[in-house]
């Protein structure tokens, strides 16, 4: 027979069933791992227009901007990665209309595979794509300055250290002034061809290290005085910020290692590593 439940008798029963819900509930919000952000920096090209991008990764959904050296104004970026990889990112304007997009086929991979367009897709250009190596704790940043001369086909990017926080070190200054040096002795070393349009010099950098200590540059050159082959190069310069000196491979090896052997056996390798996965990834993409 059913028998009415009093009102007090409901509350007991109530009580330790909701006390029982809430904990249930709050074990499987807290037992939930945080998905982790990542920040990454990137230095790159449009065509021939450096730019520096910085992304946040948060699992698949990604945010950030990038700029263009030459013009220095923040354009807006949002996208997705996902677990292979592929990344797509849509560009937008003051307005907040949608300017432009990237699409990356393998974000970590050596070689990217990244090409820009209009939002139809019209107007495809090529990037290149490259993550920087920036681990400062001490307020220094790495920023993008150009020198262009457009009567010669000048078009430089070359990196200086700044700081919002407190006054350059005299490593961090004598670098800045090193760089440039070697960035005006490369410019007076280009001879122009006799047709000004034809003429093209230009120099983008990597990050491939930077500490409170340390920091490496990878510059890459590209030349084209309206030859048959335009010529493309790099140098790099690795400086010591604390002992405000140059470093060379003599400082980075132990006196009377044969390091210049163990170092060409690692780059034939490296070469070759690359030269198999490129052919491996044309292969697939082709269905061989």
């Amino acid at each position: 027979m059913y028998k009415a439940m009093s009102a007090s008798n409901a509350r007991l029963i109530l009580t330790p069933v909701l006390v029982c819900s809430f904990l249930w509930v709050a074990i499987i919000v807290v037992g939930q791992p945080a998905v982790q952000t990542a920040v990454r920096v990137y230095r790159g090209s449009v065509g021939e227009s450096h730019f520096q991008m910085r992304l946040s990764i948060q699992g698949n959904n990604v945010s950030g901007a990038y700029s263009y050296d030459s013009i220095g104004e923040d354009i807006k970026l949002t996208g997705h990665l996902d677990d292979q990889g592929k990344l797509e990112l849509a560009e937008f304007g003051e307005k907040g209309k949608q300017t432009g997009k990237f699409v990356c086929k393998r974000l970590n991979d050596a070689e990217p595979d990244c090409m820009w367009s209009k939002p139809d897709g019209t107007r495809e250009a090529y990037v290149t794509l490259e993550e920087q190596h920036i681990g400062f704790t001490n307020g220094l940043q790495v920023v993008p300055k150009t020198i262009a001369n457009r009567k010669s086909g000048v078009r430089v990017s070359y990196p200086q250290l700044t700081s919002d926080t407190s006054p350059l070190s005299p490593g961090a200054a004598s670098f800045n002034r090193r760089v440039l040096a070697l960035i005006q002795k490369a410019i007076k070393e280009f001879e122009p061809g006799p047709e000004p349009a034809k003429n093209s010099f230009e120099t983008n950098y990597n990050i491939l290290l930077a500490n409170d200590g340390l920091i490496s540059v990878e510059m890459t050159e590209y030349s084209d005085s309206g030859g048959a082959h335009p010529n493309t190069g790099f140098w790099s310069l690795t400086y010591d910020l604390s002992a405000n000196k140059e470093l060379g491979l003599d400082d980075l090896f132990k006196p009377g290692s044969d390091y210049k052997t163990a170092i060409a056996t690692y780059v034939v390798a490296d070469i070759n590593k690359r030269a198999i996965a490129i052919e491996d990834a044309d292969a697939k993409s082709e269905g061989r």
